[in-house]
């Protein structure tokens, strides 16, 4: 059991090791529990582990779990700065028909359109994550209103406009293919 490797592999790995990771290092299943006593790390999921030092990253950890998933809708737009409101619980989407198991609000989507708009962000506790970027966050917005509260819907709608780094070009293609233009170009007319 070479201790070395483990720490060598949870430093160039953001803190996090899965059992399989830990089998490829040299160490057993039956080792585990050994790892865990002796404070080097514990267990944060199914088949998952941390380096007992650091804090848990729930963004990290879900996207560790589920490869298919995306933070979306308000979680995302929180991540973006378009809410000063942190989600109550985290909104992820991922594509119909995969199982996502856990304790967070899951839309689903078509294959076709899961990859659109995803960006690489890192999650506030320095880990890299995928969100969707705020014109893609939009759009879902748009064709789900009257999912979310009207005072928040309004304020990252408007955040969104009063941004630098806005891009409409990609906003509008986006609308056409979400089917939500009509609603962007009313919300444009009310704006502009």
């Amino acid at each position: 059991m070479n201790k070395d490797n483990l720490i060598n592999f949870l430093k160039s790995h953001n803190g996090y090791i899965a059992t399989r990771e830990l089998e490829q290092i040299g160490f057993s299943k039956m080792q585990i529990p050994k790892l865990i006593d002796e404070g080097m790390i514990r267990k944060v999921a199914h088949g998952l582990y941390i380096d007992n030092n650091l804090i848990e990253d729930e963004f990290y950890i879900l996207q560790k779990r589920f490869s298919q998933i995306v933070f979306s809708y308000n979680t995302a737009c929180y991540l973006l700065n378009l809410s000063d409101r942190a989600p109550y619980e985290l909104d992820i989407t991922t594509i119909k028909d995969n199982k996502v198991r856990t304790k967070v609000n899951v839309h689903y989507v078509s294959k076709e359109k899961f990859d659109i708009g995803i960006i690489d962000i890192t999650s506030p506790y320095g880990n890299p994550i995928k969100i969707y970027n705020a014109e893609r966050c939009i759009c879902d917005l748009l064709k789900n209103s009257n999912s979310i509260d009207m005072e928040l819907y309004n304020k990252i709608i408007n955040n969104y406009f009063k941004k630098k780094d806005k891009d409409l070009q990609t906003l509008e293609d986006y609308t056409k293919i979400f089917k939500v233009h009509k609603k962007f170009q009313h919300i444009l007319e009310v704006l502009i």
